[in-house]
């Protein structure tokens, strides 16, 4: 909490010090209050609305709320400005199968599963989650293969869940 304390008092002398509020807002998100981070995402992201990295870290903390929709557009923004995707459009297409755009969330994945730029655990999550998708839509098999190839690539979740839905 001490922190948040220290990021409030450099507010307080400059309301126009950007990392402050970012600062602030990540520590929030870990305390786990999701919403004042948000609130002070929201702050530094008013203060310069190119910073891709907020969008980001505001995207992860309406996730944590559920706030899908809202998560899927700060995810949109963040990727005009990354250079690591892979992360954003595993969380996005998480986000839209939640909400059942299952056509939206395959596309994320399979563009983490297709790309270079995703690392072998983002790739794992691409497959898992595409694993997952493929099951609700009724396509077992592929479903089953894409959790499969995800546990070879190290998720243990996809392989307990092949071993429940797939055996």
């Amino acid at each position: 909490m001490g922190a948040v304390t220290d990021f409030s008092d450099a507010i307080r002398h400059d309301s126009l010090f950007i990392q402050s509020y970012e600062n602030m807002g990540v520590a929030k998100y870990y305390l786990q209050d999701y919403t004042g981070a948000i609130s002070d995402f929201t702050k530094a992201l008013q203060l310069n609305p190119e910073d891709y990295n907020t969008f980001g870290r505001r995207g992860w903390a309406k996730f944590k709320l559920q706030d899908c929709k809202g998560a899927i557009f700060d995810f949109t923004k963040a990727m005009e400005g990354s250079q690591d995707k892979a992360q954003y459009y595993v969380v996005r297409g998480q986000a839209k199968y939640y909400l059942k755009d299952y056509a939206g969330a395959i596309s994320d994945f399979n563009w983490v599963v297709n790309s270079l730029s995703g690392d072998r655990s983002q790739r794992s999550q691409a497959l898992f989650w595409r694993g997952l998708v493929k099951i609700d839509k009724g396509v077992k098999e592929d479903g089953c293969s894409d959790l499969l190839k995800s546990g070879k690539l190290g998720n243990t979740k996809g392989l307990e869940i092949f071993e429940i839905y797939c055996k």
